[in-house]
């Protein structure tokens, strides 16, 4: 089945020596694009268009472990009608009352708009995790303040003999330099900007050569993998970006040589390849737009896998794994356009590969298990999802593994799949159903599986949790992983290109790859922090001033002390108070020598006349002073020149 717009056969990668890729990196860093044959070297250049894939940074792809915990749900105004979580609107806020009261009355007015009435009643803002893409969210439950205590089975499957994995993304060799991970893709702006750049097709060779990139690390993680016994990995859906696009889409052709070369090192390794396209992937849902994207999405994830050229069993086991979606408010109706999209719509490759799983909103195991046994269908049991979801049952792995345990194992013996099981542990702290559907970055124990079991741990630390596990049960391999270094890497790529390849970002000899619960900072340099002036100010003492030699001194200040002083060193109103009592006095002794009586006008024009003269007196002083000084500046600079 064709996936939108099918790629050129003349765009092809060329195959690259080992010489060629450290020639490559010693290159200048340029950005990938145009219409001309693939130069994607390994490792690739950084792009700063690149982006991380946001399912291959999840637990899993409904995971929703990043959000905040929430007090507790609302309950529902009608017990038929479920709440649609919807992010608040931003503006005035009005009174808890008057919103019930409105949306109450909203309700009342309009049955069929209901649900969008309520919408205000929720708590907080966030969507559920398979709210997105559906058409009616899940029901929303009560906070459980009297949830009874889970029943949990003891027995633990140790020693374990089976495949433990991760999904999609390995943190250490994310942080490498450079980085090395399977799920770069871009926005779809960055392919109109190389449309516009390059012309009609650079976007699409863009999209490409990130798909080319991300397909020849594959092979480097799983050789990495391999090093610490990690023999079970989820490929990221996101490894070829708008592959299933319905305009931008293209098929796999371009990076057929990684593909098959991932294919080979799992084969020989022996280990287990499947995939888990996200949450916009539903079968069974009432618009046909939605079933129409998601088989051709599944058609996209059926190539991937077939390209990867596994033989036998390996190819048996290379499952995908999907989620039944929303209920629509209709589970019966929902399971029957299921059955009939399944029978009369997918492909046989699609359906050899396709595997349902138990989710933590709407389906049970209870709900699932018959159209799985009806259909052929093979069933995912997702441990943590059934502690939240579990029908009838009590909460606990007891329940579930004795009621139905036999029955799901069958459902993959009948099609001659290796079992595979998911486990998660909800986050410390969870209180509501919600709260606990958010992944610990970590886990700590073991569900009571089968000790040979394919056995997925859906964690935000990747291969961290896994190695948690391994450490704590001592399982194999558990001894070839050590500590980090914290801030230190030896294993990255050198300026020089000097290291071998095979060997980049494998931990060194010594296997230092783990790294403690929260300190992922450890896989970076340390950061440089400046100390504020003021800090440093208070920390170091100041030196004592030097003193300066005679040669230090200069000539302006050696001028300033040769020149002669003023006889008064004097502000300008002392300097007048002064004048004025000079005045006063030289009035008195004229008066007294004179014999006069003056009168009005006479005591002002003597005034004014001692005043004028003694004005001029002081005037001439400062000006021969004045002059003695400017004459000799003019003898020193004269000297100097001389």
């Amino acid at each position: 089945m064709s996936r939108g717009r099918k790629a050129s056969n003349s765009v092809l990668p060329s195959s690259n020596t080992t010489e060629d890729i450290v020639a490559g990196q010693r290159r200048s860093k340029r950005t990938i694009s145009a219409k001309a044959d693939y130069a994607v070297d390994l490792p690739s250049p950084p792009d700063s268009e690149i982006i991380d894939g946001k399912d291959a940074l999840r637990a899993s792809p409904t995971a929703t472990e990043d959000e905040a915990l929430s007090s507790a749900f609302v309950n529902t105004v009608d017990d038929d009608e479920p709440v649609i979580k919807k992010r608040k609107p931003t503006g005035k806020k009005k009174k808890t009352d008057e919103v019930k009261e409105e949306t109450l009355q909203t309700a009342k007015k309009s049955p069929g708009r209901k649900r969008k009435a309520v919408e205000a009643l929720s708590d907080d803002g966030a969507f559920e995790p398979e709210d997105v893409g559906s058409d009616e969210a899940p029901v929303n439950r009560p906070p459980p303040v009297n949830r009874p205590p889970p029943v949990n089975d003891e027995y633990r499957p140790i020693p374990f003999k089976g495949r433990l994995g991760f999904a999609c993304l390995n943190t250490y060799l994310r942080s490498a330099n450079p980085p090395i991970f399977c799920s770069r893709t871009c926005r779809l702006d960055t392919i109109h900007k190389h449309d516009t750049e390059s012309g009609p097709g650079g976007g699409l060779a863009y999209v490409k050569s990130l798909g080319f990139q991300n397909a020849t690390d594959l092979g480097h993680l799983i050789r990495w993998n391999q090093k610490y016994n990690i023999k079970f990995l989820r490929i990221s859906s996101e490894m070829f970006p708008f592959a299933s696009h319905s305009k931008y889409g293209y098929d796999l052709a371009h990076a057929a040589e990684p593909l098959k070369e991932a294919g080979r090192l799992a084969m020989e390794y022996g280990h287990r390849l499947t995939m888990h396209p996200g949450q916009y992937t539903q079968l069974a849902s009432p618009k046909q737009e939605v079933v129409d994207n998601a088989i051709r999405d599944l058609e996209y994830h059926c190539e991937l896998l077939d390209r990867l050229q596994l033989v036998g069993q390996a190819d048996k086991d290379a499952v995908m794994i999907i989620h039944m979606g929303g209920t629509f408010g209709d589970k019966p109706a929902t399971l029957d356009r299921f059955r009939t999209v399944y029978t009369t719509r997918l492909s046989e490759g699609i359906k050899r590969r396709l595997v349902l799983e138990n989710d933590d909103v709407c389906w049970s195991v209870e709900d699932l298990i018959d159209i799985c046994e009806e259909l052929g269908v093979p069933m995912v049991l997702d441990w943590h999802h059934n502690n939240i979801v579990h029908g009838k049952l009590r909460e606990g792995t007891y329940d579930v593994k004795e009621v139905y345990g036999e029955r799901i194992k069958n459902t993959w013996v009948e099609k001659g799949i290796k079992q595979k099981q998911h486990y998660s542990e909800p986050r410390v702290g969870s209180v509501t159903d919600r709260d606990r559907r958010r992944h610990s970055p970590r886990v700590w124990d073991l569900p009571p599986c089968e000790d040979d079991m394919d056995l997925m741990i859906e964690a935000k630390d990747k291969e961290q949790a896994v190695f948690e596990v391994m450490r704590k049960f001592k399982l194999d391999g558990w001894e070839k992983v050590n500590d980090v270094i914290p801030y230190e890497r030896t294993d990255g790529m050198a300026e020089d290109g000097n290291i071998e390849l095979n060997e980049l970002a494998m931990g060194g000899a010594e296997g230092k790859v783990y790294w403690p619960e929260g300190l992922e900072e450890y896989l970076k340099p340390k950061k440089k922090i400046r100390a504020k002036k003021s800090e440093v100010e208070n920390s170091v003492e100041k030196p004592a001033p030097k003193k300066r030699g005679k040669k230090a001194v200069k000539i302006e200040e050696i001028e300033e002390e040769a020149l002669p002083k003023p006889s008064r060193k004097v502000s300008s109103k002392k300097a007048a108070a002064i004048i004025e009592m000079d005045v006063k006095k030289e009035e008195e002794s004229l008066a007294n020598g004179l014999g006069l009586e003056s009168t009005a006008n006479g005591e002002k024009e003597t005034s004014k006349s001692i005043r004028a003269k003694r004005a001029k007196k002081v005037i001439g002083s400062i000006a021969s002073e004045t002059k003695v000084v400017a004459e000799t500046i003019a003898k020193r600079r004269s000297s100097r020149i001389k």
